[in-house]
């Protein structure tokens, strides 16, 4: 089979996962590519045998730029495709955003798989969660699932895979999952502070121009945010100068309330033990 794999990463947790299914998809004999987001072409997706869609979560969801791309595909007329993602202990909706939008085109979604991501998000309540995630034996399941989907399709069996994760197929109804309907960009731009250029630190080389994934910042004498920011911190955290700051005063007790360790336990799907710092 040729198996297409696109992949909305940017610290790489997600592009680990892909970069694991992949290899489990050679060693299967499959021909097996990787793409992120911003170099995947919508039409790339209709000459494979199976299709993979990738995404961190964002706020119990799939990012925009991930569901504008989907948005923009062709029909797809029973494609077989899978969808998975990296979390924290709250993923919501993320998976069943992926494969809601590739079976209203037309796509058959024979499955998902979500692991923990370390979580990268400047807030200094949630930074550092989930250290080391993906781990090793995350991996390993991803190349698990990766041979069962190849076993299934190679089968052509019928209906979702064994060790599909239900939510993905099937819209939940629990906290995260109704947080994940209800937050839009507009209401985090609102809730969330702005990230904040310093033009002294800024040596306007460009960084976060090509790497803003709403493609929303110009570069003056320093960088110009516009009005599609979807609070990713992507230009924060990946910076090489560390040129923007972002203040937490407000933001970080709320997020303290919505994401805090007793309610990922609750509400989330977090197994008994599973360690968040």
């Amino acid at each position: 089979m040729d198996v297409l794999l696109i992949t909305f990463s940017q610290t790489g947790n997600t592009r680990k996962i892909a970069d694991a299914m992949a290899d489990a998809f050679q060693e299967a004999g499959h021909l097996a590519r990787t793409i992120p987001l911003n170099e995947a072409n919508p039409d790339d997706t209709t000459n494979v045998d199976l299709l993979g869609v990738g995404t961190s979560c964002f706020s119990s969801q799939s990012p925009t730029p991930m569901k504008t791309f989907l948005r923009t595909l062709p029909a797809l007329n029973g494609q077989r495709s899978f969808v998975f993602a990296t979390s924290s202990g709250a993923p919501g909706r993320v998976l069943y955003d992926l494969a809601s939008l590739l079976r209203g085109k037309g796509a058959e979604v024979v499955g998902g798989f979500l692991a923990r991501g370390e979580v990268h998000h400047p807030a200094p309540h949630m930074t550092g969660q989930f250290p080391g995630r993906p781990s090793e034996e995350d991996l390993i399941r991803a190349r698990q699932f990766a041979i069962s989907v190849t076993e299934h399709v190679s089968m052509n069996r019928n209906g979702a895979l064994i060790n599909n994760k239900p939510d993905a197929l099937k819209p939940g109804l629990g906290f995260y999952d109704l947080m994940g309907t209800a937050l839009s960009d507009k209401m985090l731009r609102l809730m969330m502070p702005e990230p904040k250029p310093d033009p002294v630190m800024c040596d306007q080389c460009g960084w976060c121009v090509d790497e803003c994934p709403m493609d929303n910042i110009r570069l003056l004498s320093a960088p110009i945010l516009g009005d599609r920011c979807i609070r990713c911190y992507h230009c924060l955290n990946g910076c090489p100068q560390k040129a923007f700051h972002a203040d937490w005063r407000f933001a970080d007790p709320l997020l303290r309330f919505l994401y805090n360790v007793n309610f990922m336990r609750w509400f989330g799907d977090m197994k008994p033990g599973e360690q968040i710092y």
